[in-house]
């Protein structure tokens, strides 16, 4: 036995398409939690909030696996998980927005926006959701605005990513020992 305490998964060109995937599967597990809960009169039922911190994990770290091909090659192994670490940490801000939207408060008993719980591209989905044919209220239009909701969250967290991604590759400069630390980091 090598020592290995992690082995490494064999790549496939297949595997760039695996974190948006979960994220889609996470979104639709919300979305459908969401819809069972909501049917429910008085206060939610207890296997919705482990349901949800499972899925703002899952686009957390589905958010920050998205545009880690940026990086790969570029800086070690050791690094890439340090930054991808950095990203999902870095994304905690958006979970609080998420949680917390005051500007519904404000509004009173207006549409609710997405725009209210996902900062950044809420403008874009809720574009989205005056365009389609739905009446606020129906469980058709809850179901895709808590979609919306959870799908945004993701798409802030790829952008958080990649951003950081962007940063610490323009940063990296290739040192002279850097392939020899590749290599080892790589093997054990």
């Amino acid at each position: 036995m090598s020592g290995k305490i992690v082995a490494s998964l064999p790549r496939s060109r297949f595997s760039p398409a695996i974190p948006p995937l979960a994220a889609v599967v996470a979104c639709v597990i919300w979305a459908g939690t969401a819809r069972t809960a909501s049917g429910i009169i008085g206060p939610a039922p207890p296997f919705v909030l482990p349901v949800f911190v499972l899925v703002m994990v899952t686009l957390a770290v589905a958010g920050a696996a998205t545009p880690l091909p940026l990086i790969s090659g570029a800086v070690p192994v050791r690094r890439a998980r340090q930054a991808m670490l950095v990203a999902v940490a870095a994304s905690v801000p958006f979970v609080f927005a998420l949680l917390i939207n005051p500007g519904q408060w404000e509004r009173g008993d207006a549409l609710p926006l997405v725009a209210d719980s996902v900062p950044v591209f809420g403008w874009l989905l809720d574009g989205i959701m005056t365009v389609l044919p739905l009446t606020a209220g129906t469980p058709v239009y809850s179901l895709l605005f808590s979609a919306f909701g959870v799908f945004g969250f993701y798409l802030e967290c790829v952008l958080v990513a990649t951003v950081i991604y962007a940063v610490l590759r323009l940063t990296a400069a290739p040192a002279p020992g850097l392939r020899e630390e590749r290599h080892t980091e790589e093997e054990g």
